[in-house]
């Protein structure tokens, strides 16, 4: 049916009234996909959900890659027939290959009018987080009257923009890298289209998404607008911006997200970049993500990871790395009043200088139990101070070489003031050496010239 309108004889508009027009009553036509994210070599099954799509000519269908999947009349595939009112639900399943990339279910009628719905297939952890999306693609109908029209409808436009833009990228790629005739392979994917993606995913904090996106443009599928995809990555702030959201999760991924698939020009096949984002990279004047860190509230998350990087740069420039103007990031919390930043950090140095030395007291005097040196404690008993701190559960509580060095010590030092701390038994020792002296000259048998031998023993003393 057409309607024409006329005012004041100028044409207003032409509108088309079918099953598959925009507007159906007071509501707004919508196809519900699920899922709307497959998992590579995997089998599934497919749920369809929409006002009106069982027609009499309507027929569903399901494309990936060169190939239909599915060409059913709906009337065949609809799940419950009795259902006289609101969505139809349409069922079934499909099976897909290793290949990645993206695929679309339609659901067409015989007068070219037909509601179309993209899906993506990836690698199963990056299918988990896309699904999150459902929700907010998954609106049947709503009233045009809604409060939230423009933002669920805005929300909505944005998810399935990015459904056919990853799944176009993910596509072209695979086809680069199986392709045996690169001449005839797509061009690179432009830079702007993957800037759009790139931000897209960490505005909904997905780290297998941002994985595999940095993993593209490192195998170089990108048409990139710097000399080098590390050039590009450290240029978006990616960072940055995680920091500002206070997304722990995703600050943690990039710091310890390693190229492993790219290396710098002569530097070798084998030299892989290591580590890409830092918690010591600077941006503009100088600013570092621990500053950021410092300077917002509720960012405690944040600053652990921050500091608990592989390579143990965040602790350190948490005192020393300096903006232009010669602020530390400890000392942008301490005047936001931060002091529980300050205490998290200091706590986590402690710890490591804990790991790194164990103190060993040793005391300059050895008690005993009394005035004697028969009183003495016996060497097997006598004791030292040794001061740990405290470890981790995942290290040794004990060390073989430092308990050696400390029985050394002890018995060096044992020996060495056994006698200088006490006068009275070196006079003791002293007396006894003359007394063993004298003793040996008298029972000796000197000679005195020519004379017999003289011996004390046959002097006679008394009266007589």
């Amino acid at each position: 049916m057409m309607d024409f309108g006329e005012k004041d004889g100028c044409m207003l508009g032409l509108m088309f009234a079918s099953p598959w027009q925009l507007v159906i009553g007071d509501k707004h036509q919508r196809l519900c996909v699920t899922p709307i994210a497959v998992a590579c070599s995997s089998s599934v099954k497919f749920s369809v959900k929409g006002f009106n799509i069982v027609q009499p000519t309507t027929k569903l269908l399901c494309v990936f890659g060169d190939k239909y999947l599915i060409q059913e009349e709906t009337q065949m595939l609809l799940e419950d027939s009795t259902v006289q009112q609101g969505p139809q639900c349409l069922t079934f399943s499909c099976s897909f290959s290793c290949t990645s990339g993206r695929g679309f279910i339609e659901v067409e009628d015989y007068d070219q009018s037909s509601l179309c719905v993209p899906f993506v297939v990836a690698d199963k952890d990056v299918c988990s987080e896309i699904r999150m999306l459902e929700h907010g693609l998954n609106l049947i109908s709503f009233d045009e009257t809604s409060e939230r029209i423009d933002d669920l409808m805005a929300y909505r436009n944005r998810s399935l923009h990015f459904l056919h833009e990853i799944g176009w990228l993910l596509q072209r790629s695979h086809v680069r890298a199986t392709s045996e005739q690169p001449q005839y392979c797509p061009d690179r994917f432009p830079v702007e289209r993957f800037r759009w993606l790139l931000s897209f995913a960490v505005d909904q904090e997905w780290c297998a998404v941002l994985r595999k996106l940095l993993n593209t443009m490192f195998q170089g599928d990108i048409d990139l607008d710097v000399p080098s995809p590390i050039e590009f990555a450290l240029g978006e702030n990616v960072l940055l911006t995680a920091v500002k959201k206070r997304s722990k999760p995703l600050v943690e991924f990039l710091l310890r997200y390693t190229a492993t698939d790219y290396a710098p020009v002569g530097s070798g096949a084998g030299a892989p970049v290591q580590f890409l984002f830092t918690p010591a990279m600077t941006g503009l004047s100088n600013i570092t993500p621990l500053h950021i860190a410092a300077t917002i509230s509720d960012a405690t998350g944040v600053l652990d990871a921050l500091t608990d990087d592989p390579r143990q740069l965040g602790i350190k420039a948490w005192k020393n790395a300096r903006d232009a103007t010669g602020f530390t990031p400890e000392e942008y919390a301490r005047k936001r009043g931060h002091i529980s930043y300050i205490q998290l950090v200091q706590d986590k140095i402690d710890r490591r200088v804990s790991r790194a030395h164990v103190s060993v007291t040793i005391p300059s005097t050895i008690d005993t139990a009394g005035k004697h040196a028969s009183r003495l404690k016996p060497a097997d008993q006598i004791t030292f101070g040794v001061e740990k701190k405290q470890r981790g559960m995942n290290q040794t509580l004990s060390c073989r070489q430092c308990v050696q060095q400390v029985q050394q010590l002890a018995f060096h030092s044992r020996t060495n003031r056994f006698l200088s701390n006490r006068p009275a038994m070196l006079s003791l020792v002293a007396i006894a050496a003359v007394c063993v002296c004298v003793g040996l000259i008298m029972k000796s048998l000197p000679q005195v010239g020519g004379m017999r031998p003289f011996l004390w023993d046959k002097i006679r003393w008394g009266p007589n």
